[in-house]
């Protein structure tokens, strides 16, 4: 009996020295994302002290969860398929952060694991997306959360992670990895959304309240700018926050084209931010490759103009861009702007990733998708109007037949169901 007892003690003492040296790794290595990443939390105030919460963010990296542990004010415990865990590096990860770990086979079983772990009181962190973006824009939502939501009936809080398109664990480029790493300007900010209640909840409330959570964190990034500055520079940044125009990469426009002095964030916020070169031509020549940005003076000239020999991509800022057109090596991507702030831009589609669902950076009768920061709510008399810093405080009149639809696209006409 007694060689029991000191068993069992030594078993408990094990166990509490397990759980110190656990916590230290933790917090010095979440200390060490905060200061190299410059990792800033926005409304952490949101997040209840205690109880169980469901924080909904949306999905850049490979490293977002350290990001978001860096800012949450409580320990994240990170929804993951048992398959990952065959690696070692994510297998330390799980140990760390005690993962809620869930077999994507078996659905059923992964809520009941999601909402066990919410009845005991905790934070848990569910990708509505179910997979990384590789436009850098909000993906289609995948329905489980709602589920989770109305039988857990604990409360929801939307999230964003502005500012990790770029690193070389996002696919900015392209690629995830295989990059030289770059500098995040002004580092991450994650922004906590408004709380939302379980009952009655779904894909649109959470895909709002997440974009508002977007609007608050590029906000807070250029808090300190002068108005007009930073409408600029924030209409700059959402440019640069998705796989459109390249960043470090020249972009063309033609001289006595109106676009030129009308879009300020494209021409000197995005081309100051992400180092884009803009070369104004006197004339069009699509055949060096680099992509053309226009209002309806280019597009005439390139409708006019004889077929190029080399595939060259036109970003079609026209009051016609909707109105598709074939014309040999053009990739024709429409795109809004609205009183000199660009809202949605068409992209090329990415490639096919393994495992997970396609996404598409272009879609006809769109405009494109929603940048990061926009958000869109009817008006009084019910038109559609965008809001978000680089906006006032009355938003911007979208056009009267148009809506946004579950991939976060910007339609004409109802959107699809």
């Amino acid at each position: 009996m007694k060689d029991e007892a000191t068993g069992a003690k030594t078993s408990r003492w094990r166990h509490v020295a397990f759980t110190l040296m656990v916590g230290t790794i933790r917090v010095v290595f979440l200390i060490g994302i905060r200061l190299v990443y410059r990792v800033r939390a926005v409304r952490a105030e949101r997040v209840p002290a205690s109880g169980g919460v469901l924080l909904l963010p949306n999905h850049v990296t490979y490293a977002d969860a350290f990001f978001l542990s860096a800012a949450c004010p409580r320990p994240v415990r990170f929804v993951m398929d048992e398959a990952f865990i065959a690696n070692p590096a994510i297998r330390w990860f799980t140990g760390i952060f005690g993962t809620v770990n869930i077999r994507r086979d078996q659905p059923l079983e992964a809520i009941r694991e999601v909402i066990k772990a919410l009845k005991k009181g905790d934070v848990v962190c569910l990708f509505p997306e179910g997979q990384l973006t590789r436009t850098g824009t909000l993906c289609t939502l995948q329905r489980g959360f709602e589920l989770i939501a109305s039988k857990a009936g604990h409360p929801l809080i939307p999230v964003w992670s502005d500012g990790s398109w770029g690193s070389i664990f996002s696919y900015e480029r392209n690629r995830y990895f295989k990059k030289l790493p770059r500098g995040t300007a002004g580092g991450i900010h994650i922004a906590f959304g408004e709380t939302l209640a379980a009952k009655g909840v779904d894909a649109h409330s959470v895909r709002d309240g997440i974009m508002a959570a977007s609007a608050d964190a590029i906000a807070q990034r250029f808090a300190r700018q002068k108005f007009l500055q930073r409408r600029t520079s924030i209409n700059g940044h959402q440019i640069g926050m998705i796989n459109a125009l390249q960043r470090r990469q020249p972009f063309q426009m033609l001289k006595g084209d109106p676009l030129v002095d009308a879009l300020p964030g494209l021409t000197r916020g995005f081309a100051k931010l992400f180092h884009a070169k803009i070369c104004i031509r006197d004339h069009f020549d699509p055949n060096d490759g680099t992509p053309w940005v226009g209002s309806d003076f280019l597009r005439k000239k390139i409708l006019s103009a004889p077929i190029a020999s080399r595939a060259f991509d036109f970003y079609d800022f026209s009051t016609q861009a909707l109105v598709s057109f074939e014309r040999t090596a053009c990739a024709h991507y429409p795109c809004l702007a609205i009183d000199g702030m660009v809202v949605a831009m068409s992209m090329p589609d990415p490639p096919p990733g393994i495992g997970v669902d396609p996404q598409y950076g272009r879609r006809a009768n769109s405009w494109g998708k929603l940048l990061p920061g926009w958000r869109i709510l009817p008006s009084a008399d019910g038109l559609p109007l965008v809001f978000g810093p680089a906006a006032d405080a009355a938003g911007l009149p979208l056009p009267v037949d148009s809506s946004l639809d579950d991939e976060g696209f910007l339609m004409r006409g109802p959107c699809r169901g």
